[in-house]
């Protein structure tokens, strides 16, 4: 099982992102300014992962040794524990509060471990594993906001706690294929989470912002508020759903597919992409001349109706969730479908937000290649290591049952706070 955060003394770390469409790893050295310093970097395709979740084992787990052993080299280090995200899996937030007793004395160590541990029994976690529990304010008689509640007189103490959790097999699977590369899994973190404290800018973080991680399986996205994150959510579509609606669409092999994607697509329609082809050979065939007749505005509207359609998606979780308000003004987009051509000016149109794309940054000797969106949540874990992100992280809390709706919790405290 997975442990909660501790830096090893030497500083060094190492962050894995276990992608369906890459892997990569970081090795870095955190000092005593707090800031990761990059040793080694590896990447490549991924193996035995689909839609975020591990679906072969025996190759994701030699996929992981690989990419972990190049950044090794490059590093000239050895690891043995590793910061995980993790994109699929149903990872999602609950909103859990509790109130306790203090009868208007100075509230101590104890109230609040007190508080903390009733609130997360009401977390409704059955079959779940619990990632991230984190306090977004504690409450005196009522009155909310308070961040520090320790040495302060109060009849009642309250609490809300953030629950991040996803459903357990996936999180086993992680840690086996970990365990078979002979890894031991640190912490894993939820990739809208990683991914936020990679791209956000601090006031993005502190008004309000909602960063979207376009991976090949999976989408990712997180709202950050005050500084945290407050709620996480993903949806079963990415990049390589893209690939293959144009494959199908176009009639052309996967691979390319992928290749028309990346050169000539577009989420934006322009005047002239009605007159200029596109070479997309038929399935079977190796010459593009006998491939199916296609325009690159044949292409365009396969990928604008798809990625339309995912933001909606994610527009209506967040509605679902009583969650539009707390996501402010600012929408950052990164993973490696950020790179896609006009994704930022439709996710802006469609969700009502000012939309750019996010590069990973805040980890000292990223060069071009890696300070890419496509490395963004694998930049994130280094930064959660640095900053200390499990001191206000209760991690690895014991899961307990409870009945109650996760959305209808979520939509309550965000109505009353918001």
């Amino acid at each position: 099982m997975s442990k909660t955060l501790l830096r090893p003394p030497s500083g060094l770390v190492a962050a894995l992102d276990i992608g369906s469409a890459k892997m990569a790893c970081m090795v870095a050295r955190i000092g005593g300014d707090r800031k990761p310093r990059l040793l080694g970097f590896g990447h490549q395709a991924s193996a035995g992962v689909k839609k975020g979740a591990i679906v072969d084992m025996e190759a994701a787990t030699q996929a992981i040794s690989a990419v972990v052993h190049d950044a090794e080299m490059m590093a000239e280090e050895r690891v043995s524990s590793v910061f995980v995200s993790m994109a699929g899996g149903g990872a999602d937030s609950c909103i859990a509060h509790a109130e306790t007793p203090v009868s208007g004395r100075a509230i101590q160590e104890m109230d609040v471990q007190r508080v903390l541990g009733l609130a997360r029994s009401q977390a409704p976690l059955v079959g779940r594993r619990v990632f991230h529990v984190l306090p977004l304010g504690f409450a005196l008689d009522g009155q909310r906001g308070i961040e520090e509640p320790r040495g302060l007189h109060a009849e009642k103490l309250g609490v809300d706690l953030h629950v991040i959790s996803a459903d357990e097999g996936p999180a086993r699977n992680i840690e086996a294929s970990a365990a078979g590369a002979d890894l031991e899994i640190s912490t894993i973190v939820a990739s809208g989470y990683a991914s936020g404290l990679a791209v956000l800018k601090p006031d993005e973080q502190d008004l309000g912002a909602t960063v979207i991680d376009i991976g090949g399986g999976s989408v990712s996205f997180a709202i950050f508020n005050d500084g945290k994150p407050i709620f996480v959510d993903s949806v079963p579509i990415g990049g390589q759903t893209l690939t293959h609606d144009i494959a199908l669409v176009l009639k052309t092999p996967v691979l390319d597919a992928e290749r028309l994607k990346a050169i000539d697509g577009s989420c934006i329609a322009a005047a002239a992409d009605e007159h200029r082809l596109i070479a997309a050979p038929a399935i079977g065939e190796d010459d593009a001349a006998n491939g199916h007749p296609a325009t690159r505005a044949d292409l365009v509207r396969v990928i604008h109706v798809r990625m339309e359609e995912t933001f909606e998606m994610i527009a209506q979780r967040i509605r679902d969730a009583g969650m539009e308000r707390a996501s402010g003004g600012s929408l950052v987009l990164t993973g490696g479908g950020a790179n896609l051509h006009g994704v930022a000016e439709l996710a802006g149109k469609v969700m009502g937000k000012r939309a750019r794309i996010g590069a990973p940054a805040g980890v000292l000797g990223l060069d071009q290649q890696m300070a890419d969106p496509g490395f963004a949540s694998v930049v994130g874990l280094l930064r959660y290591a640095a900053e200390d992100a499990a001191a206000v992280d209760i991690a690895q809390m014991a899961a307990v049952a409870s009945g109650q709706s996760v959305i209808g919790r979520l939509g309550a405290w965000f109505k009353e706070h918001f």
